[in-house]
């Protein structure tokens, strides 16, 4: 993640008799701009749908008996304590690790930290579905629930898979569950209604991708056992469009069982274009028999055999669309979320073991195939689904870890049947991955920085391009807008003040004025980590050669002169120990704050004449 950047603490110095001050300048640190990013060849993006950081820990207790992101959150006190957290995917050293907001234009249209580790029950309401945020992803522009590449207007919007196209590139999209569900439908197609499955198939089947595979099949059931076709209601795909797909009157090369998806994930029977439709009603192997069986340990429960696994898909999808043009591919892991829904804590671990065998698949074929300078892979979750938690989690109790051993269940706690507004992981790597940590310029005070979903639209558009110009008389241009400059600064400056400011009174009360001072902070969210700041003061005792008093007899009384940050002045204090002089929240901290504070030298009565120097040190540090 992007280093935060402080200034020094700056030093007040006071210098001069009984009579007077004299201020000292320090230089304020200049911002650093970003650096230009690179451009991948390849664009891979794995989602595993309704996979929060509980889900993917489910399945790293499973497999390792360790857990990597695991919390124990107190929302009365607010105090977070970090599970010491080991990695066991490959994903968990890739150097980009954020989180994710997601939330669409309706429900409750934001993502609050505060108001999500402040309260158990905030996030399990008002949360986005599979649609909004699939089209948040694959446009970067958020739209109503339900809604598919449209904006809430019903405005069509452009997908990165027409993007990816425009520019020359091929484009896949890969699912295990209905090929034309809201997740996948979300990078291609365009929508008012993401249950209008019929016209989706339509659609993304003459959109002109290179690669659909998923469920959905017309003429088996979900435990992968030959029926009669079904085409009514609840159907995936109609008569029509499934005999044009299957007979070719398409451009796509048609195939379903496992021994033909084998073939071309192995490289020895590849098309040009691909259509999968899986031996399965929906899902590959969620909804097969036994469903029921919720606390019996992964794999109990035969599966589904003439089913290819998601690695398999993903990795059949690859041979497709390797070429010297490029690609964009999308992989979902969709029943992770279905498993959520029906807080089967079994098919969950066995759900997000299958992505994460996906996401090794895609890590070796870069490696193997291409290279880290020319493909950017992104793993993250479109929402996180069923409000999982650790053993004994609640409203009273707040958020406590996962927990388990290698080869047994997680011990869990499942909260809703539903969305969450929780945050989820990102985890990036390659060409371009600098951007993601560029714009997580948001902080959340449990998971750190984070950015937003359409973020991820966004910057793959950017890391896209454009197409050539139609036209052979015309002339393509482009300009680029720079992301903001990474290094915002909390950073004090000091008048400078040549002559004394002189104490007036008696002998044995006299009062100043402290000079204007100015803070700043320019800090984003993420560098802020969800801090704002304070500015302290002490002063040394009072020293006129081997004459001397303390420093309890100067006090000040703060005054905010200025604030664009809603800064709040210190109370009075003697300044033999450190005082505040101002402070403000994370909330209201950015901009400009001018202080200054009346001072008041009672001298004592022992002092001896003479002329006495002190020195007053300003320190300005982020708070919690």
């Amino acid at each position: 993640m992007s280093a935060n950047t402080f200034g020094p603490a700056r030093r007040l110095i006071v210098l001069g008799t009984v009579a007077g001050v004299a201020i000292g300048v320090v230089p304020v640190a200049a911002s650093a701009e970003p650096a230009e990013a690179s451009v991948p060849k390849n664009v891979i993006v794995l989602i595993s749908d309704g996979g929060g950081y509980n889900q993917f820990d489910a399945a790293r207790l499973y497999d390792a008996g360790a857990s990597y992101q695991q919390v124990t959150v107190d929302p009365a006190t607010g105090v977070v304590e970090h599970t010491p957290g080991t990695a066991s995917q490959v994903y968990d050293s890739w150097p980009i690790q954020l989180g994710q907001s997601h939330y669409s234009a309706n429900g409750r249209a934001s993502y609050s930290p505060e108001s999500a580790w402040g309260s158990f029950d905030w996030v399990a309401s008002g949360a986005t579905d599979s649609a909004a945020a699939g089209t948040a992803l694959g446009t970067g522009v958020k739209t109503n629930n339900g809604v598919l590449g449209q904006r809430p207007s019903g405005e069509q919007l452009l997908t990165l898979g027409e993007q990816a196209q425009a520019v020359g590139k091929k484009v896949g999209l890969v699912t295990d569950v209905p090929f034309n569900h809201a997740t996948p439908a979300g990078f291609i197609a365009h929508n008012d209604n993401r249950n209008d499955y019929h016209g989706l198939a339509t659609e993304m089947i003459d959109s002109g991708a290179d690669v659909l595979i998923g469920g959905g099949h017309p003429n088996y059931t979900d435990a992968n056992a030959p029926r009669a076709s079904h085409f009514g209601q609840g159907s995936w795909i109609s008569q029509a469009d499934f005999e044009r797909v299957t007979t070719g009157q398409t451009d796509f090369t048609y195939i379903e069982s496992k021994a033909q998806f084998d073939a071309v994930a192995s490289g020895t029977d590849v098309p040009e274009k691909l259509f999968g439709l899986a031996r399965v009603a929906e899902t590959f192997q969620y909804n097969r028999p036994g469903l029921a069986n919720d606390e019996v340990l992964p794999y109990t429960d035969p599966a589904n055999t003439d089913v290819p696994s998601l690695e398999t898909a993903a990795d059949a999808a690859l041979n497709v669309l390797e070429g010297d043009e490029g690609f964009f591919l999308m992989v979902e892991a969709g029943a992770v979320d279905w498993a959520g829904h029906a807080n089967q804590t079994t098919r969950i671990v066995e759900e997000q073991q299958s992505f994460n065998a996906a996401v090794e698949t895609v890590n070796e074929w870069v490696e193997t195939n291409s290279s880290w300078d020319e493909t950017l892979v992104i793993v993250t979750a479109d929402h996180e689904t069923g409000y999982l938690a650790g053993p004994g989690a609640g409203a009273e109790t707040g958020w406590t870890p996962l927990t388990g051993q290698a080869g047994a269940l997680p011990e869990v706690s499942w909260h809703s049947g539903g969305h969450t507004n929780a945050l989820v992981p990102v985890y990036a790597k390659g060409a371009g991955s600098e951007v993601l940590d560029a714009r997580a310029t948001n902080w959340d005070s449990v998971r750190g920085a984070y950015l937003d979903n359409t973020d991820i639209g966004e910057a793959i558009f950017d890391l896209l391009g454009h197409a050539a110009p139609e036209s052979e008389s015309a002339l393509g241009i482009e300009a680029s807008v720079p992301l903001p400059a990474s290094g915002g600064v909390l950073s004090l400056a000091l008048p400078a003040t040549e002559e004394p400011v002189a104490f007036a009174g008696d002998a044995a009360a006299q009062n100043a004025v402290l000079p204007e001072i100015v803070v700043s902070d320019t800090r984003n969210e993420a560098q802020a980590q969800g801090k704002g700041w304070t500015l302290a003061g002490s002063a040394t005792d009072f020293v006129a050669g081997n004459r001397s008093f303390g420093a309890e007899h100067l006090a000040w009384a703060p005054r905010v002169v200025s604030s664009d940050a809603g800064a709040v002045a210190g109370g009075e204090a003697t300044l033999d120990a450190p005082a505040t002089l101002a402070d403000a929240d994370r909330v209201n901290r950015v901009g400009a704050t001018v202080v200054s504070a009346d001072l008041a030298l009672t001298v004592p009565s022992e002092a001896k004449s003479g002329r006495y120097g002190s020195e007053i040190t300003l320190t300005l540090f982020p708070k919690d």
